[in-house]
């Protein structure tokens, strides 16, 4: 057998464990959770809400998503601080920045695209009896 056609049988081989692994990977669902800090996720949390807001939100909406995630305007500077800030202020709205865009498809990179439907305890989220250093888990 010459390499050329060994290597095609490779190929072939790989495709069918690859494919069989994707089938039970489709019928039996990971288990695997991964655990990060509380506060990380708000945060995370509120850029994704923006950003699913089209990218800006009203003062008033921008109260509200803090306020769902745990958060007060108070403890929102954060979010505006440095050459790295995450939300500026425009035209009258908070818009997410180029910075908070790209942090937010990092966390996405890392824990996918569904991570906050898939968080195991929401409610831990926006209960501020829960300090951001807590953990929160959620399916992997």
């Amino acid at each position: 057998m010459n390499e050329l056609e060994r290597l095609r049988q490779i190929h072939r081989s790989l495709s069918d464990v690859i494919s069989q692994m994707e089938a039970e990977q489709r019928e039996s669902p990971s288990l695997i959770t991964k655990t990060v800090r509380l506060g990380d996720a708000r945060s995370m949390a509120i850029l994704a809400a923006i950003d699913s807001a089209g990218g800006s939100v009203s003062n008033v909406e921008f109260e509200s998503i803090l306020a769902k995630f745990g958060r007060t305007l108070r403890g929102a500077g954060g979010f505006f601080g440095g050459a790295g800030a995450s939300v500026r202020r425009e035209d009258g709205k908070l818009v997410i920045t180029n910075a908070g865009t790209t942090t937010l498809e990092k966390w996405k990179q890392r824990y996918g695209n569904k991570w906050l439907e898939d968080l195991v305890t929401p409610e831990a989220l926006g209960d501020r009896a829960y300090p951001d250093n807590s953990r929160v888990t959620f399916r992997a």
